[in-house]
């Protein structure tokens, strides 16, 4: 999803994609009917992208998350499958923590894996969803580490993690056919 000035409609042609122009409080029930159509990709249109931004953010409770595209020195790199689709390990960041560091915390407590290299920055991504009613918004901030150990990574359970799993790039197709749209877009940025 992206906001963007009224100027930008160029982008909108694209098969899959859905355009409308901001309506402040109502964007989000546009953007839940553009979901419901297939849509694959929305540009919310507007005069003041940072005042759509934040009438949109502000109808949620927002979730600060990290985690970690990890490469081991085979060049695989590592998921987990939760919920009945392919993941990277990701949580939410504790009051007071770095993000940095509860990025390297939750990939080595879902994996059980330790001694990770944080490398860099990768990106970071959004989403919506509904927990126990109530709209959340989490910010995901993804990071590239190197995995060098000998442990075999476990799941952790407790989490609903039922798989973790070391796979080659070459062969992601059984990922991408499985994952969440911002497991695609870190993928594409690794």
């Amino acid at each position: 999803m992206f906001f963007s000035q009224k100027e930008a409609q160029e982008n909108a042609v694209k098969s899959g994609v859905e355009t409308f122009v901001s309506k402040l409080k109502h964007d989000t029930m546009l953007i839940e009917n553009a979901i419901a159509r297939g849509a694959r990709e929305i540009h919310v249109l507007c005069d003041d992208v940072e005042k759509s931004w934040q009438s949109f953010a502000e109808q949620f409770t927002y979730v600060q998350a990290a985690g970690g595209l990890v490469k081991n020195t085979k060049g695989e790199l590592l998921f987990i499958y939760r919920l009945d689709k392919w993941d990277l390990p990701k949580g939410k960041v504790e009051k007071g923590e770095k993000i940095d560091e509860a990025a390297i915390r939750e990939v080595e407590e879902e994996c059980s894996i330790t001694g990770l290299e944080l490398q860099d920055l990768l990106l970071t991504t959004w989403h919506t969803y509904i927990q126990n009613g109530e709209p959340m918004l989490k910010a995901t901030v993804w990071y590239r580490m190197n995995y060098s150990g000998q442990e075999t990574p476990r799941p952790q359970t407790i989490e609903g993690i039922t798989e973790t799993r070391w796979i080659n790039p070459s062969d992601l197709s059984v990922v991408l056919d499985n994952t969440y749209a911002s497991v695609v877009d870190v993928l594409e940025n690794k």
